[in-house]
C-alpha cells in the first residue's frame, strides 16, 4: 500500500496543540464516547466523539489518555487484538490504565485479508468477516475488557464505510450518521486542513467525530516521518508481517527502510 494520500495539514502534533484542540471542541460540543452514541437527535444538542485508533503503540495511547484525564475528557481507544506491533496479553496493564483514566476501550478490527466475495448479512459482513469480528471481540474481552461496545475497522472497505449503525451489537464508528461531520489525522495529515478551523467550521453540526492516532503525537511537534520512525525503528522490519503492517500504516516509512537496505 504505497498510494496513501499524504496531502493535508501537519504543522503541529504536539500535546499542547492537542490540548487546544480539545478545549476548542468543548467550547461547542458535548464530548462523549462512541458507546454513548444514540441515533436520536435532541433539538439543540451538539455532540462530538473523540476516537483514537491505536495502530502502533499502546504506550503513546497511555500518554494521550492521561492528558485527556487531566482535562476531564473521556474518549474511545480502539485497539487491535491481533497485530504484530503490540501484544494485548503482555501489555494488558497499559490497556487497563487507559480504562482506569475513564476511557472506553473498544475494538479495532482488521478485515482486509478476509474473504469478501461471500454473501453479506444484515450487518454488511460476510460469514468469514463475522467470524473475524466475533473472535477479535472475544480476544479483547479475554484480557479483562468487559462489554466491548464499539468497533472501528483497520483499513476499512467501502462496504464497511456504508455500514449500519451497529455491527455485531457494537456501535459502528463508520456508520454514516457518525461520518456526516468528520476530521482525521490519518497518515499523519489532517486532510481537511487545520483541525481547529475544521472544528469551528463544524460548529453548526449536531454531530462531529474526531479521529486521531496516538503514534503521531508527542510532547513536542515532529514531522510525521520522524515521529513514526521513532516508534517503528524499535520493531524488527525484517519480519515480513511486521514490515507489511508498518508500511501499510505509513508508506513513506517503507520507502525509507527500503532505501536504507539498498545502501547496506
Amino acid at each position: 500500500m504505497r498510494n496513501a494520500n499524504l496531502e493535508g495539514w501537519a504543522e503541529d502534533f504536539s500535546y499542547d496543540y492537542y490540548r487546544t484542540l480539545l478545549e476548542t471542541l468543548r467550547a461547542t460540543f458535548e464530548l462523549r464516547t462512541l458507546s454513548e452514541y444514540r441515533p436520536d437527535r435532541p433539538a439543540g444538542a451538539r455532540v462530538a466523539f473523540v476516537r483514537h485508533d491505536v495502530d502502533v503503540c499502546l504506550r503513546r495511547a497511555v500518554e494521550m489518555a492521561e492528558l485527556e484525564y487531566e482535562l476531564g475528557v473521556r474518549s474511545t481507544y480502539m485497539v487491535l487484538p491481533n497485530t504484530p506491533l503490540y501484544d494485548l496479553e503482555e501489555e494488558r496493564d497499559l490497556l487497563h490504565l487507559i480504562h482506569e483514566f475513564g476511557h472506553e476501550i473498544a475494538l479495532h478490527c482488521d478485515l482486509s485479508d478476509v474473504e469478501s466475495d461471500e454473501p453479506v448479512d444484515r450487518d454488511g459482513l460476510t460469514p468469514s468477516e463475522r467470524r473475524r469480528v466475533d473472535a477479535a471481540k472475544r480476544h479483547l474481552e479475554a484480557v479483562g475488557i468487559d462489554s466491548v461496545a464499539s468497533v472501528s475497522f483497520h483499513r476499512p472497505s467501502e462496504r464497511v464505510l456504508e455500514g449500519p449503525r451497529t455491527i455485531a451489537g457494537m456501535v459502528n464508528a463508520y456508520n454514516p450518521d457518525l461520518l456526516s461531520a468528520y476530521v482525521s489525522d490519518s497518515s499523519g495529515r489532517w486532510r481537511e486542513g487545520d483541525p481547529l478551523e475544521s472544528i469551528l467550521e463544524s460548529a453548526d453540526a449536531d454531530r462531529l467525530q474526531v479521529l486521531t492516532h496516538p503514534v503521531w503525537w508527542g510532547a513536542e511537534h515532529e514531522p510525521p516521518l520522524e515521529r513514526f520512525a521513532a516508534v517503528a525503528d524499535r520493531f524488527d522490519a525484517s519480519d515480513p508481517r511486521t514490515y507489511e503492517e508498518l508500511v501499510s500504516i505509513y508508506p513513506p516509512y517503507g520507502e525509507r527502510i527500503d532505501a536504507d537496505r539498498v545502501l547496506v
